[in-house]
């Protein structure tokens, strides 16, 4: 198996820019939005976002931690969408409390590159790995069948208060 056989594993996944999908009318596009942890800190940038081709729905965040104040390594991470919540009036991500400090632990995200166990990853790092192996998440070589239907993708959760354009 070449080390590529493994790249793009998840094609239903896609980012936004460059595809022919939009996000819905009246929701904001939130890449180049900064980042924050709940104190105010720059985490780093909304840089692009990931979606399901499938159901339509975004489900990450890539976070360029590139500048940021809170000590973290400088990459690109996938956040889950039900981690982060928008300001209600700023053009600002605010992260959960305890996901912020758990960015450094997750794998750098490169264009194209998203697989099942990098998805494990994320998961197991927001999660903890005793919960996942609880939960019977431990095979890498495809999701549970309601993998993306976890809190870490709820989008009540990204919009939070936020009002939004009809």
């Amino acid at each position: 198996m070449d080390a590529n056989d493994n790249l793009n594993e998840n094609e239903r996944l896609e980012e936004l820019g460059g595809s022919d999908f939009e996000i819905v009318d009246g929701h904001p596009d939130i890449r180049g939005w900064q980042v924050q942890d709940i104190n105010g800190n720059y985490v780093g940038e909304a840089d692009e976002l990931i979606f399901d081709k499938t159901s339509r729905k975004v489900l990450y965040i890539v976070v360029d931690l590139d500048g940021n104040e809170i000590d973290l390594k400088s990459k690109k991470v996938l956040v889950p969408i039900g981690l982060a919540t928008l300001h209600e009036n700023e053009d600002e991500v605010i992260l959960a409390e305890l996901a912020s400090l758990r960015l450094n632990n997750l794998p750098e995200y490169t264009k194209g590159n998203i697989t099942p166990q990098m998805e494990a990853t994320i998961h197991h790092t927001f999660t903890g790995l005793a919960a996942a192996i609880a939960a019977g998440e431990t095979s890498y070589q495809s999701h549970p069948e309601d993998f993306y239907k976890h809190e870490h993708f709820e989008h009540g959760r990204f919009y939070g208060g936020r009002r939004l354009k009809d």
